[in-house]
């Protein structure tokens, strides 16, 4: 794997002799008095055989843009992956190597703009979904086999349990999804770094690009469910890129999945559905839940292209599979379903016909013995919030948007910019003006 210093050296057009140089000036210019300018101190850096000074890191991080702070909290060498840009990462080969660059820069991801974008998107993103099935196809890399010291593999028992136990998460919880998230992406980097230190004494690739995949994909359903969509994408991307690089068709269609979901809030329904037809190539019979979500994310795309009948054609699909039964479970199933078939009215235009749907969505979350709701649960009524506004019933409207604060606890950074931005228009209205103040209420 190419070391992210390589990367960050080779975007400045610099030889390795020129990179010492710079160095060294700003090293002196910073205050910290004279290094030896010479390229083997660069060559050792970039292989791993040593660590720079700490003088010397603040020196380069000055050079490519990074806050001391930032150096000492992260330390070497993951500091450098905040240097490296979006696209350095999305020109990487789908191979091990690249996935492992990916997986290391999605430690320090960015809180999501107040405009979220997508990375990937026409070409671009065709091409990424073109590699990731020829990786697949061809089954992957090489070191995919398990292994590790006895102490090792306890741990990656250990961190698969956890893993599994935050998945569980996905079909109803109490705990609030900021709180997930965190937990989610702590196992992540758990995983990140013994990829990093495998050659020594950790498991074999395999089992942790898998778990990196699987704990990458919880980071991307999370970042939803908390607003924030340019989160979400980079980790269904390197997601998708741990599971090409083991030849996981079932992840790398989970990963799809997720990055569908992106693009049906931020971009082409017609991405959408290339996003659809990639899944079906890498697994032509998913398990049932991929599945049925799958019908539903096409169901949505559709609607958007303004195509009632094969939207509703790809909710019967939908309906029909779920009916076969879950893993999530049927409450679960159906207020899904109940949430997509409002939202895919909505996308069509009728805010009308989508209002039974969330009213009787509202009404199962306030039912006595409830399911616990879904993470997705306050992401999915600001489409209510967005139907009754339509129809003019701003105290609906409001009600819908103090559920989703009293089921989130507290509405995240995210998801509560998104609920002012449709309520900007009434804000003069006392029971809208209510409801903003809750929204005052972050942490």
């Amino acid at each position: 794997m190419a070391h992210p210093l390589t990367l960050l050296r080779a975007a400045k057009g610099l030889s390795h002799p020129e990179y010492a140089r710079l160095v060294a000036q700003t090293h002196v210019d910073l205050g910290f008095g004279q290094m030896a300018a010479r390229r083997e101190k660069v060559s050792r850096w970039e292989s791993g055989r040593t660590v720079p000074e700490q003088t010397a890191q603040l020196a380069m991080a000055h050079l490519h843009g990074v806050p001391a702070r930032e150096v000492r909290r992260l330390g070497w060498p993951f500091w450098l992956h905040l240097a490296i840009s979006d696209t350095t990462l999305r020109e990487q080969p789908y191979t091990v190597e690249g996935a492992e660059l990916v997986l290391g820069s999605s430690l320090h991801l960015a809180r999501a703009p107040r405009s979220p974008e997508l990375l990937v998107r026409g070409t671009a993103l065709t091409a990424q979904l073109r590699s990731a099935l020829t990786q697949i196809a061809a089954g992957g890399g090489r070191s995919t086999g398990r292994g590790g010291t006895p102490s090792r593999a306890e741990q990656l028992a250990w961190i698969e349990a956890r893993t599994e136990a935050l998945e569980q998460h996905e079909a109803g919880t109490l705990v609030p999804a900021a709180c997930l998230y965190r937990t989610a992406h702590a196992e992540h980097r758990l995983v990140i770094r013994l990829l990093g230190s495998r050659d020594r004494e950790g498991p074999a690739t395999g089992p942790l690009f898998h778990l990196a995949a699987r704990t990458a994909l919880l980071g991307s359903w999370l970042s939803g469910a908390l607003g924030e969509e340019t989160k979400a994408e980079r980790h269904g991307l390197t997601a998708l890129r741990a599971a090409a690089a083991v030849a996981d068709p079932a992840l790398a269609s989970a990963a799809m999945i997720q990055i569908a979901l992106r693009h049906l809030s931020l971009g082409s329904p017609a991405d959408v559905l290339a996003l659809g037809q990639a899944v079906r190539a890498a697994e032509p019979r998913p398990e049932q839940d991929t599945g049925t979500v799958l019908h539903c994310v096409e169901a949505l795309a559709l609607a958007r292209l303004g195509n009632p009948t094969g939207a509703a054609r790809a909710l019967d699909r939908a309906a029909a599979g779920a009916a076969t039964g879950s893993r999530m479970g049927a409450a679960a199933i159906e207020r899904h379903l109940t949430v997509v078939r409002a939202r895919a009215a909505l996308l069509l235009g009728d805010p009308r016909g989508a209002k039974p749907h969330f009213v009787a969505f509202t009404d199962s979350l306030s039912a006595p013995r409830a399911a616990a709701p879904s993470p997705q649960t306050a992401a999915w009524l600001l489409s209510a919030v967005e139907a009754h506004l339509a129809l003019g019933e701003l105290d609906r409207a409001a009600r819908a948007v103090h559920l989703a604060a009293d089921i989130a606890g507290t509405l995240p950074p995210g998801l509560a910019l998104q609920y002012r931005a449709r309520l900007a228009r009434h804000e003069r209205e006392p029971v809208v003006r209510e409801a903003l103040e809750r929204l005052e209420d972050l942490p």
